[in-house]
């Protein structure tokens, strides 16, 4: 495998530490001495502050990052919450701890280990060349996106690996219960053959007949089934770094002098392609042991350099290397720097393709080498990567100048509240406008930047100073670099619509009703007898795959009913969409997928594993001592 003669070790995967900060963005190891302070504190860890300014900060910023991720896939009032704000909290203080217990083990990690684990982020991972190199630029310019530059990306990345080595003794501690995994995975792999009677609101609806007089009651006292709601005229101005970057304009001197200012980086290196066989040497091994690979290594290497057309086959037969001997020995082009030294060396060190060299050693054991092709390095001329500079140089600007600028619009909206000329005369913003807002945010694609979308932009722009001055509300960041401010131009409070305007609605609204409970009478009643029913087709449902036609509630009825006596009978109330009857026939217990057990076990492990962490850090806490001091009003918390 190419990876055992790789020079960086296999790291643990980042999937872990989300089992301790399941939403929270981290804080870099830089932000120690940012917890210093004891001023107007949220928290105490080890006598140390985490003050309510940067509580509100990370809450901010986590919903923030939600919204971007979510857009209108997740209610934002259930985020905005004391609640969330005491998970942000404690997120906090997790951190906090982690960090303590890395200082006081003096944990570090290499550049190697935050190399390899950079380049298994599947973003990152997808920049590499179909020849197998890196596009260092585009890395350059994805991380520049996220307004960081290489540097501050590298130093978190850091961070989370070496919070990681804390926990990694943990986790590993967890032992695998097979046992439960293979139960879950039977119950989950199990499929029950079901016939279902249906009780239709639609089947009854001629048997109802409602009064004018019931119309009216139904109506009264359902009031907020017939509101038209609150709405607002609006305008609305967004900075962003989108908007910003229309902004700047870097001339082709500016590209061509970064260029030649950085020459290295547009510099392909050599790369090379070989063929090895290893005779593999375990790290513990004798000297008898090692004499005995080497032998062996050598006697293969002369049979190879005698007949070198034989090189593939042999590989297949004597190579210990399971990644490559089927692909007799092939290891594909790379860089010097992508091998351990001894075995670089080697490679780098032939001439011409075909030689072959070895036995080498390295601390995988003797290789013996053959190259098979090289490609020589190079300089990217300037026309092919001016685009990539100029993109790279716009970013690089725009960062430079949006943090004075979120100032700026800060600033402005507040002291002209009356319009958006000074933002637009000062940042050249356009000032957009949009009718009918209601206070429910807009549905939005993930990583929309659509202020409507946002709950703290319309819950300030409904709020109580709002609608009266409709004065601008102050900026809100409503994503990751982006701050929006509105102004009411004009409000409609809501109101219930007139009886004689929804009267057919109430009519129809209180017929579904009063068919549906008839619906579920009927159905109750003919559960005390259901042979006499007359039932559909057979189907076979299980609980990892939907059947269509099915609804959920049925499915988790159907494997809810005791299968010890058959046929098993249980009812399902539908709401307004009616009533089922179950009539459960037969129970499949097939075979489980291997995938299945594989995903079972997984769950298993992931539930053990928070469990351990989570005492973990509860005895964390009792040994460096954490003081709550935040007290969560009952109200929803406002973002700002």
């Amino acid at each position: 495998m190419l990876e055992s003669i790789r020079k960086h070790s296999k790291l643990m995967q980042i999937v872990l530490f989300l089992l301790v900060f399941p939403s929270f963005v981290l804080f870099g190891i830089q932000g120690y001495s940012s917890f210093q302070s004891r001023e107007n504190a949220a928290a105490k860890v080890d006598g140390q502050a985490i003050t309510m300014q940067q509580l509100d900060a990370a809450n901010r910023e986590e919903i923030a990052r939600l919204q971007s991720m979510l857009g209108g896939a997740v209610d934002i009032k259930q985020l905005d919450t004391p609640e969330q704000k005491l998970r942000t909290l404690d997120g906090l203080i997790r951190q906090r701890l982690l960090q303590l217990q890395a200082q006081r083990e003096h944990l570090a990690v290499t550049d190697a280990q935050v190399q390899q684990a950079i380049l298994q982020i599947p973003q990152i991972a997808a920049l590499r060349k179909p020849d197998g190199g890196f596009d260092v630029q585009a890395y350059r310019n994805l991380i520049a996106a996220q307004g960081m530059n290489t540097a501050q990306f590298e130093a978190q990345v850091r961070e989370q690996l070496i919070l990681q080595q804390v926990l990694s003794g943990v986790a590993g501690s967890v032992i695998d219960s097979r046992a439960l995994a293979e139960a879950a995975a039977k119950a989950a792999a199990q499929q029950r053959v079901v016939r279902l009677a249906w009780f239709k609101p639609a089947d009854f609806a001629a048997q109802v007949h409602v009064t004018p007089a019931e119309v009216q009651t139904f109506y009264q006292n359902n009031t907020s089934l017939f509101q038209k709601p609150e709405q607002a005229n609006i305008e609305y101005v967004v900075l962003s770094a989108d908007a910003l970057a229309s902004q700047v304009q870097v001339t082709a001197e500016q590209a061509k002098a970064y260029y030649d200012a950085h020459l290295a980086q547009y510099t392909t290196p050599e790369e090379r392609r070989a063929s090895h066989i290893l005779i593999s040497v375990p790290a513990d091994a004798t000297a008898a042991q090692q004499e005995a690979a080497k032998a062996k290594a050598e006697a293969i290497a002369r049979q190879v350099k005698a007949h070198p057309d034989e090189f593939a086959a042999v590989a297949r037969k004597e190579s210990q290397d399971p990644g490559s001997a089927d692909k007799g020995g092939d290891l594909g082009y790379f860089t010097a720097s992508a091998m351990v030294k001894p075995f670089a060396d080697a490679v780098f060190g032939m001439t011409k393709v075909g030689d072959i060299v070895g036995p080498v050693k390295t601390q995988f054991g003797y290789h013996i080498i053959e190259l098979t092709g090289i490609k020589p390095g190079g300089q990217q001329p300037f026309d092919s990567v001016k685009a990539d500079i100029e993109k790279q140089l716009q970013q690089q600007a725009v960062q430079k100048r949006l943090s004075a600028a979120a100032e700026t619009f800060t600033n402005a909206v507040f002291e002209h509240p009356d319009s958006f000329k000074a933002v637009e005369d000062k940042l050249h913003l356009q000032v957009q406008t949009a009718d009918h807002v209601t206070r429910q945010p807009v549905a939005a694609a993930p990583g929309s930047t659509n202020p409507l979308a946002s709950k703290a932009f319309v819950d300030a722009l409904f709020s109580e100073n709002s609608l009266r001055h409709k004065h601008n509300i102050q900026a809100v960041q409503i994503a990751p670099n982006v701050w929006a401010s509105g102004r009411v131009l004009s409000y409609s409070p809501a109101q219930t619509l007139p009886f004689s305007a929804v009267q057919t609605q109430a009519q129809q609204l209180l017929t579904e009703q009063k068919a549906a409970e008839l619906a579920r009478q009927a159905a109750q009643q003919a559960l005390k007898s259901p042979a006499s029913l007359s039932f559909g087709a057979p189907q076979t449902i299980s609980q990892t795959q939907p059947t269509a036609g099915v609804p959920e509630q049925v499915v988790v009825k159907a494997f809810a009913l005791n299968a010890a006596k058959l046929p098993a009978f249980g009812g399902v109330d539908l709401g307004t969409q009616g009533y089922a009857i179950v009539q459960l026939d037969r129970v499949i217990d097939g075979p489980v997928p291997g995938e299945l057990l594989r995903a079972a076990a997984a769950a298993e492990n992931r539930q053990l594993t928070q469990g351990v962490i989570d005492a973990y850090i509860e005895a964390m806490k009792k040994r460096f001592g954490v003081e709550i001091l935040y007290k969560p009003k009952t109200e929803s918390a406002q973002a700002g």
